[in-house]
């Protein structure tokens, strides 16, 4: 039987608030972090994914954003999470985290993030991208039929 859409979960509410507050940081611009309702919406989609995931999937992202979420302040020489950090320390304790050894699971939760991310019209919007492929369509060659009307 599948699973009702309103109890599929793939992470606590404890990961969302971690996948918000890394979110916040990660997206924001010089004119700041991104609108409350896109950074809902992403963790609502990385929930998504996370529960229609493999658990071993699962646990990977979990184990990373975990790793995250302490090392990136430890590196910025603070001893709290990294949602509990104003905005401004947790994009500088981010960047630390990806000049240093510990980069490998930041990457992962941020390539993850992206492309849920840049999923958002608005998002796509920001960036320039209208929906339309960027290169052009290859004419397809004609395909040569046999006798009795099959590929040849």
């Amino acid at each position: 039987m599948p699973a009702n859409e309103e109890t599929l979960h793939g992470a606590t509410p404890r990961m969302l608030a971690a996948i918000e507050a890394l979110a916040e940081a990660l997206f924001s611009t010089d004119a700041g972090p991104p609108p409350r309702a896109r950074i809902e919406w992403l963790s609502r989609e990385m929930d998504d994914f996370l529960a229609r995931a493999g658990s071993r999937s699962r646990f990977v992202f979990r184990m990373s954003l975990l790793l995250v979420s302490i090392a990136a302040p430890i590196l910025r020489g603070r001893f709290a999470s990294l949602r509990a950090l104003p905005i401004e320390e947790r994009t500088e304790a981010l960047e630390r985290m990806e000049r240093s050894r510990l980069a490998l699971p930041l990457l992962a939760v941020k390539a993850m993030l992206c492309i849920l991310y840049y999923e958002h019209p608005d998002a796509a919007k920001e960036i320039g991208f209208d929906g339309a492929c960027l290169l052009p369509i290859a004419p397809t060659a004609p395909v040569a039929l046999g006798r009795a009307g099959r590929l040849a």
